[in-house]
């Protein structure tokens, strides 16, 4: 008798157990203020037609003019990257607030080394917030101006880190291409070598193809597979002037020069410099002076000679 009341005591300590925790659980459950997932997310990105990122140093301004976006009214945007931007603004979730703990300083750090982020249509701001993340780049906040509570971002299904867009300084919005033109309007291109005038060609077009002044018998494929490499030239990353390497480099001689020119007059060049010591980066000089990098594969695709193109008897 007295083994059976033990076991009954045992089962219904163990029941009085389980209870309380459901009840712990369904309590704090319950006791969780509901998350707004879409409380930074923009549906309808299609209508921003300006976005400004404000960091320590440097202000970005994404102007949308009814056609095509530019940076700082300057320069061409990479049309890549507004699109994954645009992405980034209609699927972005709030996952949870930051901890209690944690709230304070993050809230600090967000409006004192975040990115300010305004995003307008027509001269009215739509959203302003702030953005950062943990020193890792694993863990991405978001502050509401004027709110209190920061908080944790995703975007479900992908590990990326959601600020790191919105901390792109001028130089990784601006179009990469380097020769971004309608080739439809293509009158000429002309490369030269300063140091082998010999090896210079000009590339028109003979009637219904292309052509290279003075060369009768052209290897059309390796023609057309060059222009295909001109036209798909991308730049590494631009360049401030004020690199210790860039001086040195551009007092030298370039090694080529392309120069590409529209039916409407319009001029698009560059110029190819050979680097100071071996394995160095390939530094280029665009129109307008814009300096850039361009990947060493890349200009073996377009540093060709004259000689290339003969086409071979056969």
């Amino acid at each position: 008798m007295e083994m059976n009341q033990s076991k009954y005591l045992a089962a219904s300590l163990g029941l009085l157990v389980l209870v309380s925790a459901s009840l712990f659980f369904f309590t704090r459950e319950e006791e969780r203020p509901e998350i707004d997932k879409a409380y930074f997310a923009v549906a309808e990105t299609e209508k921003i037609d300006h976005v400004q990122l404000v960091t320590v140093g440097d202000t970005v301004d994404l102007m949308f003019d009814g056609s095509r976006w530019s940076v700082d009214g300057r320069w061409e945007a990479d049309v890549q990257m507004i699109k994954v931007l645009m992405a980034t603004l209609r699927q972005v979730e709030s996952h949870r607030p930051v901890a209690a703990t944690l709230t304070d300083s993050i809230k600090m750090h967000l409006m004192q080394r975040g990115t300010r982020v305004v995003l307008s249509e027509g001269g009215q701001t739509l959203l302003t917030f702030f953005a950062s993340g943990n020193a890792s780049n694993t863990e991405s906040w978001f502050l509401k101006e004027g709110d209190k509570q920061p908080y944790i971002m995703i975007i479900p299904g992908y590990r990326v880190f959601v600020s790191g867009i919105l901390q792109m300084q001028t130089r990784g919005w601006r179009n990469k291409r380097v020769f971004d033109f309608n080739w439809r309007n293509f009158k000429s291109l002309a490369t030269t070598y300063p140091q082998q005038p010999a090896e210079d060609f000009k590339i028109e077009m003979k009637q219904r193809y292309f052509g290279i002044t003075g060369i009768e018998s052209v290897d059309t494929t390796r023609l057309n597979d060059y222009l295909d490499a001109v036209s798909l030239l991308m730049v590494k990353r631009f360049v401030d002037k004020t690199e210790a390497a860039v001086e040195k480099t551009l007092a030298k001689e370039p090694l080529v020069r392309i120069e590409i020119k529209d039916i409407a007059g319009r001029t698009y060049s560059l110029d190819l410099f050979m680097p100071g010591e071996a394995g160095a980066e390939i530094y280029g000089r665009m129109t307008g002076g814009q300096l850039v990098t361009i990947d060493r594969d890349a200009i073996s695709s377009i540093a060709r000679r004259r000689t290339y193109f003969v086409a071979k008897e056969h």
